[in-house]
C-alpha cells in the first residue's frame, strides 16, 4: 500500500555566498529549484520514470534565508491521478544557535511522460493510511480540481503568442535551451526554468525600483507546453503594478522552435517583489502611473491578483504545519 507517509523524502541545502542576492538573502530562484527537486524525487520514487512539472500553486517566501543557513526541504505525494501526481513540500531554515522557521510550503503538480514529452499511465494509486492521511488526500484532489478550472483554456493558451506592447516598463530577453537545462531526454527541467524566470524578474524589478530587492511571493504557475533543448525562450517582462514598497513584475515565456519555425507559449509567471534597504526593511518604492491602454488594464488585473494573493497568505499562515506529517 502507497501511503501518503511512505513518500516523504527530506533534503538539506546550506546556503553559500553564490545564492544569495545583493540583499544577503537566499535567491529566491534557487528556493524554487530546491521545492521543484524536492518533489520530482518523491514523484519519481513513483513513477520511475520521466516527469514534467506541470504547475506551482501559489509560493510565500515567509522567512528570509541567509548565506550560512541550512535549508531543509520536505516534500510528499498526496495524490495519483491517470498521469499526473500532486505534491507538497513544506521548507524550514535554521541559523547557528537559533530555531527552525517555517519558511513556506508549496504544491506542485507533475505529469509522467515519455522522453519526448508525451504522457504515460502511472498505475499506481494512494491509499490513505488514517483519518489525517485522508483529509490531506481529499484536500489535494480540490486543488487538483481547481487547477483544472484554470487551464481549461490550456489548447488555446498554447498559441497565445503574441507579444502587446506593455508601454514604459519592459524587458524582453531571448535564452537558447541547452542541453544542461534538462534532466529526462530533451525536455527542459522546471526547476531550472524557474532560475531563469526569477532571475529575470529580479533584473525588471530592481530597474524600477532603483535599489535592492527581494522576492516575496510567486502566483500559481501553470506549463501550457513543454519546453526542449534546442528552443529559443522569448522572455517578455513587465512591471504591471507598484504600490508603497512591493510591486508586481509578470513575464510571458514563449518556446520558439527556429528549425521547424514553430512558437508556443509556454507559461506566464506573477511575481510579488519588494523594496528593501541595507537592513532588509521595506523602504518606499517611487511612484508609477501606467499611461497606456495595456499597461492600465494590467494595473486592474495585478490589483485584483494583489488582493488574491494577500487572502491565499493568510490561509497559508493560519494552516501553518496542519495536516503535514513530519
Amino acid at each position: 500500500m502507497i501511503s501518503i507517509a511512505s513518500t516523504l523524502i527530506e533534503m538539506l541545502h546550506h546556503v553559500f555566498p553564490q545564492q544569495a542576492n545583493p540583499a544577503g538573502t537566499l535567491y529566491g530562484g534557487w528556493m524554487m529549484n530546491w521545492i521543484v527537486t524536492a518533489g520530482n524525487l518523491a514523484a519519481l520514487r513513483l513513477t520511475k520514470g520521466p516527469l514534467l512539472l506541470a504547475s506551482l500553486e501559489d509560493l510565500f517566501f515567509l522567512q528570509p534565508v541567509r548565506i550560512g543557513d541550512v535549508v531543509t526541504v520536505k516534500a510528499m505525494v498526496e495524490y495519483i491521478g491517470n498521469t499526473s501526481l500532486e505534491v507538497e513540500a513544506v521548507v524550514f531554515c535554521k541559523a547557528f544557535n537559533d530555531e527552525e522557521k517555517l519558511c513556506t510550503r508549496a504544491r506542485m503538480s507533475f505529469v509522467s511522460s515519455d522522453v519526448q514529452g508525451k504522457p504515460v499511465p502511472i498505475g499506481q494509486r494512494i491509499e490513505p493510511a488514517d483519518d489525517n492521511e485522508m483529509k490531506m488526500y481529499r484536500y489535494a484532489g480540490e486543488i487538483r480540481e481547481g487547477r483544472f478550472a484554470r487551464i481549461a483554456q490550456r489548447k488555446q493558451k498554447v498559441f497565445d503568442t503574441n507579444l502587446e506592447d506593455v508601454g514604459q516598463l519592459s524587458l524582453r530577453v531571448h535564452r537558447l535551451v541547452f542541453p544542461e537545462d534538462a534532466i529526462y531526454g530533451n525536455v527542459m527541467y522546471g526547476g531550472n526554468l524557474l532560475l531563469i524566470l526569477d532571475e529575470i524578474m529580479a533584473i525588471m524589478a530592481m530597474q524600477f525600483a532603483k535599489g535592492t530587492i527581494v522576492t516575496a511571493s510567486l502566483d500559481a504557475l501553470d506549463f501550457y507546453y513543454p519546453i526542449f533543448v534546442g528552443n529559443v525562450l522569448i522572455l517578455a517582462t513587465s512591471l504591471n503594478y507598484a504600490g508603497r514598497s512591493s510591486m508586481e513584475i509578470g513575464v510571458k515565456v514563449l518556446a520558439e522552435d527556429p528549425i521547424n519555425n514553430t512558437m508556443h507559449h509556454a507559461c506566464t509567471a506573477y511575481s510579488t517583489c519588494v523594496k528593501v534597504d541595507k537592513n532588509g526593511k521595506p523602504t518606499p518604492l517611487t511612484s508609477f502611473t501606467p499611461l497606456t491602454a495595456v499597461g492600465k488594464r494590467r494595473w486592474v488585473e495585478a490589483e485584483q491578483r494583489k488582493q488574491r494573493r494577500m487572502l491565499r497568505l493568510k490561509e497559508m499562515e493560519a494552516q501553518g504545519l496542519q495536516g503535514f506529517s513530519l
